[in-house]
């Protein structure tokens, strides 16, 4: 049996949003004896029984707040004017979001954990995935996931409950929204901290991009001098978030020699780690330059966890990919069909097809965000046999197509699949990477992803 958390600050909660986090985070303190409250503007949302429920006001009222000690922020809220209500109705209340108060209840109760923090605005969720995955080949047992998959205030409830044991290690992914309501003590001690690039996003949230660049910053703040932190050479905001880095800082990419870094072009031939160890870029069956890169920041993590070569090359061998990210679907008549659909900004598809190591025939269109897609002109006109549009914006990206590359607006996923396999020549790649969110044709990038698979699937070999 598993012992319960030592006792607690707190007495009464007001959980705020009533999504996913906010949902765990109040079953979660239930189950450890507080009072919990919970507020969403959405009338009919719900919660664990037991909690006391606030719903369907502009903003949770001063009732909600009376007498609280603990307020817990979900990710999705936008925090600020929360906090000032609790500045004038709960003053003296601690202020957690989600995964803050799940770390900080980890730590009460299984301190010292290994742990490794992983953000950037695109791979983060390859990165933790991959990180995890080697990590469990090198016999740490990590807990993997935060904003990837399960929530880390579930899993602790699973553990108090006895139907999971405790994990060896921790991987999170950490969004920004996640970060904003982080209390950083719980982050000490973080023994890895990495930011793998920074691109426009979420912009409606942040004042400018300097101001989310600055908020995904709060991931170093729990290393100390032992801890390692990890930066992309390329990146342009490095030059800035290097001086809010502590501990030990390694660019990855970079010229120095302690720097890991890809040998060869395209996706590379090997993985050079920072100790001068080499590993084969054939062991990781992710395509794409882009993907060596997350290879390079999962590996380094990794291996400042005391991590073996020969486990560090087991757990990339083992990893198959997330879905809807650079996942092969199939070869067809010599052309692989690739599903990219959670590649809803612009950045995230310069990465993949600047990297690609073959022509390629580009799906690419959706609802637009404030991207510039003419950034991805320049890398169309390197090696693009064509590009498919789709969706709301198919006429803005043939305009960008326009005097680069042949073109044609599809007007289902199936057409676009037969156009661009019309294209597409043996040896080539057909890629759906759309560059935008699918909310003009699908309910959410999986579905976009999920019927490209099947109109790939259906494909006949005509060619002998």
């Amino acid at each position: 049996m598993i012992d319960d958390i030592p006792p607690l600050p707190w007495r009464r909660a007001l959980v705020i949003g009533l999504g996913c986090s906010g949902r765990e985070s109040a079953a979660l303190l239930c189950h450890l004896g507080l009072e919990v409250r919970a507020y969403d503007r959405n009338p009919a949302a719900t919660a664990p029984d037991g909690v006391e429920l606030f719903l369907g006001d502009p903003a949770p009222t001063p009732e909600a707040f009376a007498g609280i000690d603990l307020l817990v922020l979900s990710p999705g809220v936008p925090p600020e004017s929360v906090r000032a209500l609790a500045r004038l109705h709960a003053p003296d209340a601690a202020i957690h979001g989600e995964m803050s108060l799940a770390l900080d209840l980890l730590g009460r109760r299984w301190p010292g954990l290994p742990t490794v923090l992983v953000t950037g605005t695109n791979g983060k969720s390859t990165v933790t995935a991959l990180t995890g995955a080697i990590l469990s080949a090198g016999g740490l047992d990590p807990f993997t996931g935060g904003n990837l998959g399960v929530p880390l205030s579930a899993a602790i409830l699973a553990l108090l409950r006895g139907e999971r044991r405790p994990p060896g290690s921790l991987v999170l992914e950490c969004s920004s929204f996640q970060l904003e309501t982080m209390n950083e003590a719980v982050l000490h001690p973080t023994d890895v901290a990495m930011i793998l690039n920074i691109s426009p996003d979420h912009l409606d949230r942040y004042t400018d991009i300097h101001a989310y660049a600055a908020t995904k910053a709060r991931i170093f703040a729990g290393l100390g001098e032992q801890g390692l932190a990890l930066l992309d050479h390329e990146d342009p905001f490095t030059a800035r978030l290097r001086e809010q880095a502590s501990g030990r800082l390694t660019l990855v990419g970079g010229p120095d020699p302690e720097s890991p870094t890809i040998l060869g072009s395209g996706a590379g031939e090997a993985l050079q780690l920072g100790d001068g160890a080499l590993l084969p870029r054939a062991a990781l069956a992710l395509a794409g330059r882009h993907n060596s890169k997350n290879a390079l920041f999962a590996l380094a993590a990794a291996r400042h966890l005391g991590v073996s070569l020969a486990a560090c090359e087991a757990g990339l061998r083992s990893f198959a990919g997330l879905p809807h990210r650079m996942i092969l679907v199939r070869e067809v008549d010599g052309v692989r069909y690739y599903d990219d659909s959670k590649a809803t900004n612009v950045a995230s598809v310069v990465a993949n097809i600047d990297g690609f190591d073959r022509p390629y025939v580009l799906i690419a269109g959706g609802r637009r965000k404030d991207d510039d897609l003419t950034l991805l002109r320049p890398h169309l006109a390197k090696r693009a046999r064509a590009l498919i549009a789709i969706g709301e914006s198919a006429d803005a990206f043939a305009a960008i197509a326009e005097g680069v590359v042949p073109w044609a607006k599809a007007t289902t996923m199936d057409e676009a699949v037969a156009m661009a396999r019309a294209y597409a020549e043996a040896g080539d790649a057909v890629l759906l990477s759309p560059a935008c969110s699918s909310f003009d044709w699908y309910r959410n990038y999986a579905e976009r992803g999920d019927v490209f698979t099947r109109a790939v699937e259906a494909l006949e070999e005509t060619r002998s």
